[in-house]
């Protein structure tokens, strides 16, 4: 079963999904073995997958309702326009995500090794002020 979110999460009108670590894998079906795995190790309530079509769809809807002062954030850099680009770019190529929601330190690491173990690539971690490069 394929869980997905939407609308995207946000900060400011930019994808910002709180507390969660994000995954990039080529594919869907790689995607669905993370997922698996992240449910075996005792995250399946907080694991959920994205294909690239979806993501893609979500964030064009989500852009257009975006008010004026969202738009006005994008002009100024920031790691969250990066990593959105970046995403943007994977989706594109074909690509699914995986996030998982942690809250201690303790299962960031646990989902981070099981992330990178099984294949996942460009992992960033969300927290509350600041975005981690896992990678």
């Amino acid at each position: 079963m394929i869980a997905t979110h939407a609308p995207l999460a946000t900060a400011l009108g930019t994808y910002y999904p709180t507390h969660s670590i994000v995954a990039v894998f080529p594919h869907l079906a790689a995607a669905l073995q993370a997922q698996s795995a992240l449910t075996s190790a005792g995250f399946a309530d907080s694991a959920a997958i994205c294909p690239g079509p979806e993501f893609l769809e979500n964030w064009g809807d989500f852009a257009d309702q975006r008010g004026p002062l969202e738009r006005l954030v994008d002009l100024f850099p920031a790691e969250e326009q990066t990593a959105l680009a970046e995403y943007v770019a994977a989706a594109e190529q074909g690509a699914a995500f995986v996030s998982v929601r942690t809250t201690t330190p303790g299962e960031r690491s646990t989902a981070t090794a099981l992330l990178r173990s099984v294949g996942g690539t460009a992992m960033r971690y969300y927290g509350a002020s600041t975005i981690t490069d896992l990678t």
